[in-house]
């Protein structure tokens, strides 16, 4: 499966990109795949507002990631809309360092450049989607500062705490038939688009306010807070080989203290700081466990235990069972590795 890493917080130079690694050529911005790569199209957009679009509707042969990894000069927000003719695996799962998304069913989603991302299409997995990056100014401006800092910190707190947010439906559908079925070449096709838009964003900050509102649980933290705290969550789950970053350490790189950082990383995440951590620590370690290329004893040194029954412990009372019947479970003739592998920290 072919890899692209990128952080470009525009879609045009992301396509230069893409075509470049595919060894593809692109025409006026549209990249048309050819049968030894799969089928379909891309074509991106640099619009007014800051605006940047990129509309896609195909398949790859040996599937695609698009790897996109933390920017910390500039935040800027992605949203994106997919969906894919098959129904698998969920669409969001954490794997501790990196926010992975299977894009195997309908998703909308939105993510920030300060989180590091992997999308995976699978292999000749038709996709239809369409992908928005703007800025925090762009919010401003369309809602105002207050409805802005509202929508972004319950956005993300039920985002990263793995709730569904958001589904397909068929006002989304239709806007997307409208986007993906319009010709590249229409003389006024920049002002169809920034409609459209328009029209996409307009419909997830409304439509997700109204159920903010109506469950009376929102959670009240500015732009910056939110900024800041996501920063903080990237850290704390960076590395679990080595002991966790101290709260005097994160509420420096926060500008917070100590106090307000245990509160709102709380109201945001869900859970305190360690318990976030350690929560995501035995999820990582499950993680590695299930791939089958590690013993446990390999998996408790990768996750940070020097003692082999602190982990077990730790491991059992997250999930209800030892690494070894975990092992077992998933890959009964693998629960011990051949003597010449070692350990990978």
């Amino acid at each position: 499966m072919n890899e692209i890493r990128y952080n470009n917080n525009d879609y045009v130079s992301m396509l230069h990109l893409m075509a470049r690694s595919l060894n593809l050529q692109l025409h006026d911005n549209v990249m048309r795949l050819p049968d030894k790569t799969g089928s379909g199209f891309s074509v991106a957009y640099n619009l007014p507002d800051g605006l940047s679009v990129l509309v896609s509707d195909g398949y790859f042969n040996d599937g695609l990631v698009l790897h996109r990894q933390t920017t910390t000069n500039q935040q800027y927000f992605i949203l994106q809309f997919n969906e894919p003719f098959y129904k698998g695996a969920e669409q969001h799962k954490s794997a501790g360092e990196q926010h992975i998304y299977n894009l195997e069913n309908n998703a909308v989603l939105l993510t920030s450049s300060l989180m590091d991302s992997r999308f995976i299409i699978p292999p000749k997995i038709r996709v239809r989607s369409v992908r928005i990056i703007f800025g925090n100014d762009f919010l401003n401006n369309f809602i105002g500062s207050e409805m802005t800092d509202k929508f972004l910190s319950n956005y993300f707190s039920m985002l990263l705490k793995g709730q569904n947010i958001e589904l397909m439906d068929s006002e989304y559908r239709a806007i997307m038939d409208e986007l993906i079925k319009e010709k590249p070449e229409h003389p006024l096709r920049r002002k169809f688009v920034y409609n459209r838009v328009m029209l996409l964003i307009e419909k997830l900050v409304t439509g997700f306010m109204r159920k903010i509102e109506k469950n009376k649980q929102a959670i009240k933290l500015k732009d910056d807070e939110i900024s800041r705290l996501i920063k903080i969550e990237a850290l704390l789950v960076k590395d679990y080989s080595g002991a966790p970053p101290v709260i005097a350490a994160l509420s420096k790189v926060a500008a917070m203290s100590p106090t307000k950082l245990k509160k709102d990383f709380k109201s945001m995440y869900g859970l305190p700081v360690y318990e976030y951590y350690q929560k995501n620590r035995m999820m990582r370690a499950k993680s590695l466990l299930i791939e089958g290329r590690y013993a446990v004893k390999e998996v408790g040194i990768m996750v940070g235990y020097s003692n082999l029954g602190h982990f077990a412990g730790s491991f059992k009372k997250e999930f209800g069972i030892l690494p070894s019947e975990m092992i077992n479970d998933q890959h009964p003739s693998k629960n011990v590795l051949p003597a010449h592998i070692t350990p990978s920290v």
